[in-house]
């Protein structure tokens, strides 16, 4: 008889997701875990798979829906009666989902499904590159193909020869035409990710009182020190600016717990955390995305910075669960990295502060006197004005400058 197959739970807190990529059509005979369709949660890219072999006798979605958990996708013709362990009966939801990563499962033949271990936007990138996926040796964590392995296989060569492209290039927009009272127009709908980040930076904007408070330290010394550390240690693991930032954080966030803290302003309290979880933003091709480091500030410099690697890796592969973005008691973004010195960045609410980073660079000084070259890190702290003041945020930014640029009182913490 027929069997109906439901958006199974994505992960604790996730009500829907938008349909990316739909792999069958009806009339198709499905295989047991082949993958249906890829979808996207607020933060991750979720593939699922079938919970049954037969036929599929209708695809109730398309691409660019956004879909309720417990809404019927697919109904099954059970021709061949197979079913997964465990997975119930009717309205089924036996894709075993943890916070939005898949469970791993036996693998199973499919038709057009690849075996190699990527993330599916490199899958997606390999398709349209024309490129065996399968036959690529991945260079990636753990052996994945990366995005850098797939153009290697093409040999680079751009998606348009330069001699195509006309001297003043239209872009290429997605999207369904249309046009206003001033011309053409191409309107698309927000993914997933936009959506979510768009309602928290409204909800933060909408709530929080937000303050940035801009500081610069010197961090001449502290590249020095850094540099001998990873000439010392083999660069394993490699220490950034990023790891010493983070554990100055730490340790400024247990001398001002204010700036660890969230408002209840129902209730007019403030909840301090006897924990310290740093966010650290992610720039990836999907959006920004804040994984967590929880207890962070039980961690050593190595440790922290292995965490970085770690969790910058996970993110732009794909490989994290919904629960990595929880938690957060503060949250650190580098702007830095693509330009530019000054910054007003949102407050992750319902935290009450977040650090922004610029481009460190050389400039002149003045040192006892005599011009001198410094390497200057500029600090923009944004801070919740309901939960503190000026005063209070200079304090805080101070502290972590102090230790920016005097490396030496890593030591005594």
């Amino acid at each position: 008889m027929p069997r109906q197959f439901i958006l199974p739970d994505l992960g604790e807190g996730i009500s829907e997701a938008q349909i990316i990529r739909v792999l069958i059509k009806p009339g198709d005979r499905v295989a047991l875990d082949q993958y249906l369709m890829e979808v996207e949660t607020d933060k991750a890219a979720v593939e699922i798979p079938s919970p049954y072999a037969g036929i599929a006798k209708d695809v109730h979605v398309k691409e660019g829906d956004t879909v309720n958990v417990g809404t019927v996708i697919v109904t099954f013709d059970d021709a061949d009666g197979a079913i997964r362990a465990g997975s119930g009966g009717d309205r089924t939801v036996a894709s075993p989902l943890v916070g939005g990563a898949r469970a791993e499962m036996p693998a199973a033949p499919s038709r057009g499904k690849t075996v190699a271990a990527a993330a599916p936007a490199i899958r997606k990138l390999a398709r349209e590159l024309g490129v065996d996926i399968d036959s690529l040796a991945g260079t990636g964590p753990g052996g994945r193909v990366t995005k850098e392995d797939v153009e290697r296989a093409k040999g680079g060569a751009p998606a348009v020869a330069p001699a195509a492209r006309p001297s003043l290039p239209a872009p290429s927009l997605l999207g369904i035409a249309d046009v206003d009272k001033y011309g053409k127009v191409r309107r698309e709908p927000l993914n997933q990710i936009r959506k979510t980040i768009a309602t928290q930076m409204s909800r933060s904007a909408f709530t929080a009182v937000h303050v940035t408070h801009g500081d610069e330290a010197d961090i001449t010394e502290l590249d020095r020190v850094r540099r001998d550390l990873n000439d010392a240690t083999h660069g394993d693991p490699k220490l950034t600016f990023m790891s010493f930032l983070v554990r100055a954080t730490c340790i400024a966030l247990r001398k001002h717990p204010i700036f660890n803290a969230s408002l209840d302003h129902e209730g007019w309290q403030m909840i301090y955390k006897d924990y310290v979880n740093i966010g650290i933003a992610v720039d990836t091709e999907r959006g920004l995305i804040v994984p967590v480091i929880r207890d962070t500030d039980r961690l050593t410099l190595r440790g922290i910075a292995a965490a970085l690697r770690t969790i910058a890796d996970r993110v732009r592969l794909n490989q994290f669960a919904v629960e990595d973005l929880r938690g957060g008691t503060f949250t650190i973004t580098n702007v830095g990295a693509l330009g530019g010195t000054f910054s007003t960045p949102i407050i992750n609410y319902p935290e009450v502060a977040i650090l922004g980073l610029g481009r460190s660079r050389k400039v002149p000084v003045l040192r006892d006197g005599q011009l001198a070259e410094a390497l200057m890190l500029p600090l923009n702290l944004s801070f919740d004005h309901r939960a503190t003041d000026g005063a209070n945020a200079a304090r805080f930014t101070s502290e972590i400058k102090s230790y920016l640029e005097t490396p030496t009182k890593f030591l005594l913490d």
